[in-house]
């Protein structure tokens, strides 16, 4: 506290007049800002600029009246969290509402907390009431509401609880992530006043009751040491300590004031050494805060006054601190003499977010070809008519005038002529004039459009803001991979219940065939679940889909049949992957017909020979119905009738068609007729739009509301009857029909002048959820792209861009029934045998009978690629790279060691090296520790596995609710295509992290270990070890009280061995091909595999990390590697 420290005069709101009834102040975490919020729910900030005054910035009506005062902020990188008696409020700091949220069950707020650091997503909020909230700030939406223990007044985060009081004078202590009470101390006998938590101390002042009178302040502040939870030395305050704050810089330091001014500044260890201050002011104290530097104190008093106090040489709110954003100056207008001689550019034109009407597309061009000559007017002197008075033309002269087909070419000579050049310029004007512009081409939505993923030649994918694209809690999936068309099948197939309980199961079961789709799908399921929003890649199904030497034959490859249309190509697409997870089924519970009944139809396909009358009778399983459209010309039907949906559907039902076939009755080849009787209907219905094959009837889908969103099915003996809409009505409780709602349907979207038709689904999300909602929640999933659409939009097919391919209704009785009793029925025998192919036999599995993987089991991971294919780069004409499709890698090998404390902690468990099947063409040996001939299982010593064995090892220890503890684990799990949930992993690179600066696995070895790792080739078990132990010494930090200092002192360390590595290198340029940081890259050399071939040389710039020795394996991001 510098000596020089006095009340800084002060300019504030001088506008707007002085600040009414204020209620609460606090400083800005992040920039110079100053927030003040009144007993109106009114929120008032200002600006602390260089002329040392308070301006006003910004204000808002966070909250209604009725709610009274604004009881507390709470501040992150993103906006200013409040909280009022009834709702709490997010904005940023332009004063932009974010969200706003309101519950029944806020009745009376009062306070909050962040529960982690200030950059947490989450944050508590309780109040005068039974129940708090836990409440997501990203998504402005309420994750838990969780009982309370007493009625809270103020809430405090320190390091290892929230602090919350109670309004009898007590404080309880929660544990952050269970939220429960650990313990309460009664801290006063009346209620608390101020308190303050930091690091592992406590300090509170509050109220008592004397005998005989009214409460009075307390005449010491009250310490407890939280690491300890007992109480420490109390500090005195004579004077009635009415305001208490921990120094934000000393986490020892201490302020206390009373009322009327005076303020003592403690150390907790040494009471003894107080030093006093005192402040003259006009009226008693209401609020006091000191601002996040500790150079600055806000107070507040019953004049609704606000003082600030502080040094006038050094005057800061935040250590670091941004720049607040400011209005745009206005720009002068500029005096322009329009004439003759000013060239019209000069004159700026404003940027349109529509396309104008001058901007005429190819589309509404009209090719106009030359005028055919003039006939020349001697041959009609010379013509000769039909004798006959048929006054035909018989024959003529020819006059001679040109050479046998030729014709003159001068304008002057035109049709019969008249015509000269200036009536065919306009003959040509009307004509474009007339064009219709409804024929013209639509605009696609933006919303609709292809969505291309743009990479970031640093950060990779994790430059790419996903969030932007999906904001809703319903994840998405990647566009980068080959295949990816069947993306919006694969979303619709997720939201279709039975499908969906069906696939997880099987998963969950003995299953371990290599290539299983179903258990593929089952994988994808239960990752886009967990992922809860995050972009997802269904890179192992597609991988696994184009393994099927069907699909080649098919057509269905996009890698094979690249010029097949995407409507067609999905139609078959779909029918081979139904039939394939039905084959998936039965291989493993060859007697469960479950998956059939739920897809298959079944019916009598009767055949009839049209020759001879011969008729033949079979039983047919129908996975897909095909819609099949009436024809308009038949006689019996009215001229203006509009076949229904349900007309169309019965109609692909019954699947009358004529073909030819063998007759057994003519012994010859006859035209024959062939038509279904409809035995039992699937509970899903995956219906082919077929518009492919008769595009004339895409005019029925133009019909508004011609999709019904609910159909039902009678089948009556042979008969079968679809119904819809109001004919529906009296057959809802007959026996024999069978209802159904539309689950969703995959449309395609026509292309643009510079993309070509996609693929999208629309889905009805609120049938897959687990609390029953009688609601529609129509979304739209375009790759990545999730956004909530109307139901009208979303079954409108008007827009000619837009045309519906396959559609999935699913009976009625089966919405909102989710089915989780996979979860306790897992079969976890993987986890305590090898599987591999050789049968060498594996020491690292689990002990049967004795080792358990239970929820919270530590074990720890690593991982190592090797590359499939480099990355594709496209070249602008200004020399401009950009990243196309990233490059591909392939799982070679995975460690998984215990955790724990035990005798076997740090021993693998799991060390498999795993079969790659697809050429390799970088086995990365520097970095993989892997060499030709490890992942083949004819020559490796390995015993490797394949694939499917080792992820389903990952699945289930992800299931049974492992944390998983590792270095850079963010594309570790990424290149195993499996999402892990942010409670069940610990990436020690981010324990040890500063800003936005990771450190090497090698370098913490070697720094806090004492270790040296990665010598020649990097080892998965050695580097998974090396993890676990810095996580135990960050434990010990975090104990310890020191983890900041640790990681400063750390990053200071590797600045100095950064700064002498460059000294001692050499400078010279590094080109394509060169060392880069000290060894080679993947892009120009290094160890090449089977496959490799020779490679164009791409350009590159030095930049500023490179020689640095930063970079990390090339199969991991930035310095998140190990």
């Amino acid at each position: 506290m510098d000596s020089e420290w006095q009340e800084l005069p002060l300019t504030q709101d001088n506008q707007f007049g002085p600040i009414p009834n204020i209620a609460t102040i606090a400083f800005d975490t992040q920039q110079e800002l100053l927030w003040v919020g009144d007993i109106h729910g009114r929120i008032t900030s200002y600006r602390w600029p260089i002329e040392r005054q308070l301006l006003r910035y910004t204000a808002l009506n966070a909250h209604t009246e009725d709610e009274g005062p604004v009881q507390q902020f709470l501040f992150n990188e993103k906006g200013v969290i409040s909280v009022a008696a009834k709702s709490v409020h997010f904005m940023i700091r332009r004063a932009l509402t974010q969200w706003h949220l309101e519950d029944k069950d806020m009745i009376d707020l009062s306070c909050m907390s962040f529960l982690g650091k200030e950059s947490s997503h989450q944050i508590l909020v309780g109040g005068r009431q039974k129940v708090m909230f836990k409440i997501d700030v990203d998504e402005g939406s309420i994750l838990e509401k969780v009982p309370a223990n007493s009625d809270y007044i103020m809430m405090k985060h320190s390091r290892l609880y929230i602090c919350a009081a109670t309004n009898t004078g007590s404080i309880d202590f929660l544990h952050p992530v269970t939220l429960q009470v650990v313990k309460t101390w009664s801290a006063h006998s009346s209620k608390i006043s101020s308190m303050d938590a930091k690091n592992d101390f406590l300090v509170t002042c509050g109220w008592s009751t004397r005998p005989h009178g009214n409460p009075s302040l307390d005449t010491i502040a009250k310490v407890y040491d939280l690491k300890k939870l007992e109480q420490a030395a109390p500090i005195s305050f004579p004077a009635g300590a009415a305001f208490v704050q921990i120094h934000p810089k000393l986490s020892t330091t201490t302020v206390v004031a009373s009322q009327n001014g005076q303020i003592h500044v403690a150390d907790i260890h040494n009471t003894d050494h107080v030093k006093v201050l005192h402040m003259t002011l006009a009226h008693f104290m209401s609020l006091m805060i000191m601002s996040p530097s500790g150079k600055v104190w806000a107070i507040a008093d019953q004049d609704n006054t606000i003082h600030l106090w502080g040094s006038p040489h050094d005057l800061q709110f935040c250590e670091i601190s941004k720049p607040p954003e400011l209005a745009d100056p206005s720009m002068p207008s500029l005096h322009m003499a329009v004439d003759a001689d000013m060239p019209l550019s000069t004159i700026g034109m404003p940027y349109y977010y529509e396309s104008l009407f001058s901007n005429w597309g190819y589309d509404r061009e009209l090719k106009v070809q030359k005028p055919p000559a003039a006939i020349d007017p001697d041959i009609f002197k010379q013509l000769r008519l039909d004798p006959t008075g048929s006054g035909r033309a018989q024959w003529v002269t020819n006059p001679r005038k040109v050479r046998r087909n030729q014709v003159d070419l001068n304008e002057s000579h035109l049709v019969n002529g008249s015509s000269t050049s200036k009536n065919r310029i306009s003959d040509t004007t009307n004509r474009l004039a007339n064009v219709a512009l409804s024929a013209t081409k639509e605009v696609v939505p933006q919303l609709y459009q292809y969505a291309r993923m743009n990479y970031d030649h640093k950060h990779g994918v994790k430059g790419f803001d996903f969030e932007h694209y999906n904001k809703t809690a319903h994840s998405g999936l990647e566009n980068d991979i080959i295949n990816c068309y069947l993306n919006p099948l694969i979303q619709v197939l997720r939201f279709t219940v039975l499908v969906r309980n069906l696939a997880l199961h099987h998963v969950a079961g003995s299953c371990l065939s290599e290539g299983c789709l179903l258990c593929e799908l089952g994988f994808l399921f239960d990752m886009l679940e967990k992922a809860g929003g995050t972009a997802c890649r269904a890179m192992n199904f597609l991988k696994a889909f184009s393994s099927r030497p069907e699909a080649v034959k098919l057509g269905i490859l996009e890698e094979s049949s690249p010029r097949n249309k995407s409507d067609a190509r999905l139609s078959t697409a779909n029918r081979f992957i139904l039939e394939q997870i039905c084959n998936d089924f039965r291989r493993v519970l060859q007697y469960d017909f479950s998956l059939d009944q739920t897809l298959k139809t079944n019916g009598l396909q009767g055949y009839q020979c049209l020759n001879c009358g011969f008729e033949t009778h079979r039983n047919e399983f129908s996975l897909v119905i095909n819609l099949m459209y009436p024809d308009s010309n038949l006689f019996n039907r009215p001229r203006n009738h509009v076949p229904k949906f349900s007309e169309t559907l019965g109609l692909g039902f019954q699947g009358e068609q004529r073909s030819r076939g063998w007759c057994l009755g003519c012994k010859k080849y006859a035209s024959m007729e062939s038509q279904r009787n409809v035995v039992r209907v699937s509970d899903v219905l995956i219906i082919n739009a077929g518009l492919e094959k008769s595009p004339k009837s895409r005019q029925l889908w133009t019909n508004p509301g011609w999709l019904p969103h609910e159909i039902g099915i009678t089948v009556e003996g042979n008969h079968i009857m679809c119904i819809e809409g109001q004919q529906l009505q009296p057959f809802r409780n007959y026996r024999s029909t069978t209802l159904y709602e539309l689950v969703g349907l995959v449309a395609e979207i026509s292309g643009t002048e510079t993309q070509s038709s996609h693929l999208v689904s629309f889905i009805d999300v609120a049938g897959s959820n687990r609390e029953p909602q009688t609601e529609s929640q129509w979304h739209l999933f375009n790759d990545f792209v999730v956004a909530p659409v109307d139901q009208r939009e979303a079954l409108d097919f008007a827009p000619h861009w837009k045309t519906p391919v396959v559609l999935i209704y699913q009976v009625s009785h089966a919405r909102n029934s989710i089915d989780d009793s996979w979860k306790k029925a897992i079969d976890i025998n993987p986890l305590y045998y090898d599987g591999s192919m050789n049968h060498l036999g594996n020491p690292h599995t689990l002990t049967p009978n004795e080792e358990y993987i239970l929820p919270g089991t530590h074990v720890a991971i690593d991982a190592e690629f090797v590359v499939l294919q480099r990355k594709e780069i496209e070249i602008s004409y200004s020399q401009t790279e950009h990243i196309i499709r990233p490059p591909r890698s392939a799982i070679g090998r995975l460690s998984v060691l215990r955790g724990g404390s035990g005798p076997t902690s740090g021993l693998p468990f799991i060390d498999d090296y795993i079969i790659v099947t697809e050429p390799i063409i970088d086995y990365v040996t520097q970095y993989s520790g892997l060499s030709e001939g490890d992942l083949n299982p004819t020559t490796s010593r390995h015993a490797p596995i394949h694939l499917k064995v080792a992820y389903k090892k990952l699945w289930l220890l992800l299931n049974l609710g492992a944390i998983f503890i590792g270095h850079g684990l963010y594309n570790d799990f990424r290149n195993c295509n499996i999402h892990v949930p942010d409670e069940q992993y610990i990436d020690t690179s981010k324990l040890f992290q500063k800003g936005e600066y990771t450190l090497r696995l090698s370098f913490l070895a070697n720094h806090f270990l004492k270790e040296d790792i990665q010598v020649g080739n990097h080892d998965s078990i050695e580097d998974a070890r090396s993890a676990l132990q810095l996580y135990r010494k960050a434990q010990e930090f975090i104990a310890k009280g020191t983890l900041e200092q640790e990681v400063d002192g750390a990053h200071e360390e590797w600045r100095k061995r950064l700064a002498f590595q460059r000294l001692e290198e050499p400078r010279r340029d590094i080109g394509a091909g060169e060392l880069l940081g000290g060894r080679m890259t993947p892009e120009g050399g290094g160890r090449r595999g089977v496959g490799s071939r020779p490679e164009t040389p791409v350009r590159r710039g030095r930049g500023r990390e490179e020689g640095s020795g930063l970079f990390e394996s090339p199969l991991r991001g930035g310095g998140d590697g190990g």
